[in-house]
């Protein structure tokens, strides 16, 4: 109950003061609040275009690469990109060319925490990890707008809500 409270008292002084209010808001808010993206996992063995096949499926520009359950490595859309413009065989391991030990955070963390740590590390997502140190899904960029428009719809006047956009069912035939 608190938590709706906490988020309802912040939107309305968002209103007033956009700055200061969403310094407020991000503060308040915990990763676990968040509907985190689930990413595919794949295992260091595996190659880097099966980490492309895994990425187009779920269509999201990263995977997240453990061994034994912990997080060991991430792989993005910027690697991929990166390989295929350097001529890179894509039957090569993922431990051969993953981004080692990525920064993560833990559902406890506010969302402040997870901006501070994308703005100043320059990442547009995060693996988020459990208590046990095994991965909960990541938090991007898009998800913490969508959060922030979602609490503020009457400040933001240029897009709808997440969930007016989100489709509820399939179209066409």
């Amino acid at each position: 109950m608190r938590a709706a409270s906490v988020v309802s008292e912040s939107r309305a002084m968002i209103e007033g003061s956009a700055e200061f209010d969403l310094r407020q808001l991000l503060a308040e808010t915990r990763v676990s609040t968040l509907t985190l993206t689930v990413v595919p996992v794949l295992s260091p063995d595996e190659s880097l275009d099966a980490a492309a096949a895994a990425m187009r499926e779920v269509s999201h520009g990263s995977a997240l690469v453990c061994d034994a359950g912990r997080l060991v490595g991430i792989i993005t859309e910027r690697d991929l990109l990166g390989h295929v413009s350097s001529g890179t065989d894509f039957e090569i391991a993922l431990e051969d060319v993953m981004t080692l030990g990525p920064r993560t955070i833990s559902s406890d963390d506010t969302l402040l925490d997870a901006v501070r740590l994308m703005d100043r590390g320059g990442y547009r997502r995060l693996p988020v990890l459990k208590e046990n140190g095994q991965p909960a899904g990541i938090v991007d960029v898009k998800t913490v707008m969508n959060f922030i428009v979602d609490q503020v719809p009457n400040t933001v006047y240029n897009q709808a809500s997440h969930e007016l956009l989100t489709a509820k069912r399939a179209e066409g035939a």
